[in-house]
């Protein structure tokens, strides 16, 4: 036997990152074959076509209950709701050839399997499978057909944060293999790609802000300690704060890495801690290096032999003695690795060869 269903996809009206759930609000028809049924192919009811096409006769939904039906399964069901007006929104019409049809209104909620270790570039693919309960792929087939909502002209798509596509059923899906057998499914795809545009604007260019303003620290003079010291606390505290919102905001990944979100944000805030470092070196330098009166001076100079280098500890005692050196190197060193970074995250990192759907 053969079962044909058809599903009239309304929209994907919700994405619960946290459960891990799709709701999916749908027409959702099955037809099959029932050649024991005995037809009056002479009866006048085929040719009307009041209530649906001509050699199909429309009974009530509840005439089902006294007809045989197959046993269907969705795999990964997690709920079914039937709609309900005035009674249920369903219909059942019997073809002149001995076909039924079952057609109903509802919402089904399916679980999917999702990897939020790439977060806010994550991409998902969710199955919707239906396939009878008793029966395997030998005494039972399946076929279906899924219609796109997208397609119509008039669709307004749901602001969900994913992008969300459909596609048919990929081939190693159209089989289940349980431990009690093999059985045929049907179905489609659902194709969820996250909107990652919000995020760009309301944390990861706040970060980078953060991070350039922590750069013009190098330029005040560190005998300024109040200006320079709280310029740098305000802003590590700032961005510890930042990190904490969207950590509580952000799905949790299955493993306990980091996501792309998390790592970005750690590394601002491991770029601004860098430079409290600095200038506890500056300030230790100002504050530990001996007198003037008492200090040896060093000079570069090589007394006219050009063929001697300095020695290192030279270039130390430089430093010493002009601490705003440190802040030229700093300012140069910390701005190069964070635009490398950035090039890195934004241009060369390929998320999508990470990601596990």
């Amino acid at each position: 036997m053969n079962l044909h269903f058809t599903f009239s996809i309304r929209e994907i009206s919700e994405v619960r990152d946290s459960d891990q759930v799709l709701k999916i609000p749908m027409y959702f028809t099955v037809e099959w074959e029932e050649n024991r049924l005995v037809v009056d192919e002479g009866h006048r009811s085929w040719d009307d076509d009041s209530t649906g096409p001509k050699d199909e006769n429309t009974e009530e939904a509840e005439t089902l209950k006294h007809l045989w039906r197959p046993n269907l399964e969705i795999y990964g069901l997690e709920d079914f709701h039937n709609h309900k007006i005035l009674g249920e929104m369903a219909g059942l019409r019997i073809t002149k050839t001995k076909f039924i049809k079952y057609d109903t209104k509802v919402t089904i909620e399916i679980s999917c399997q999702m990897d939020f270790n790439q977060y806010p570039f994550d991409k998902h693919t969710c199955t919707f499978q239906v396939g009878s309960y008793f029966y395997n792929k030998n005494s039972m087939t399946c076929s279906s057909q899924y219609f796109d909502p997208s397609a119509e002209s008039d669709f307004l798509e749901r602001n969900l944060q994913h992008h969300v596509k459909f596609q048919n059923l990929s081939e190693n899906r159209k089989v289940v293999r349980l431990t009690s057998g093999e059985y045929a499914a049907c179905g489609f795809e659902v194709l969820l790609k996250r909107k990652h545009e919000p995020l760009v604007y309301q944390v990861y260019i706040p970060c980078i802000l953060f991070v350039t303003v922590s750069w013009i620290s190098f330029i005040i003079d560190p005998k300024v300690v109040p200006g320079r010291m709280s310029l740098l606390v305000i802003l590590f505290l700032v961005i510890i704060n930042v990190f904490n919102n969207v950590k509580a905001s952000a799905p949790a990944a299955a493993s306990s890495r980091l996501n792309a979100i998390d790592r970005f944000i750690v590394t601002c805030i491991f770029s601004i801690f860098s430079t409290i470092i600095e200038y506890a070196i500056v300030l230790s330098i100002l504050t530990l290096r001996p007198g003037r009166e008492s200090e040896r001076h060093y000079s570069l100079s090589n007394g006219g032999n050009e063929d001697i280098k300095p020695k290192f500890w030279h270039k130390i005692f430089v430093i010493i003695e002009n601490p705003r050196i440190l802040d030229a190197i700093s300012i140069i060193t910390f701005s190069s690795g964070f635009i490398l970074f950035n090039l890195h995250y934004w241009f060369i990192a390929d998320y999508d060869k990470k990601l596990i759907n």
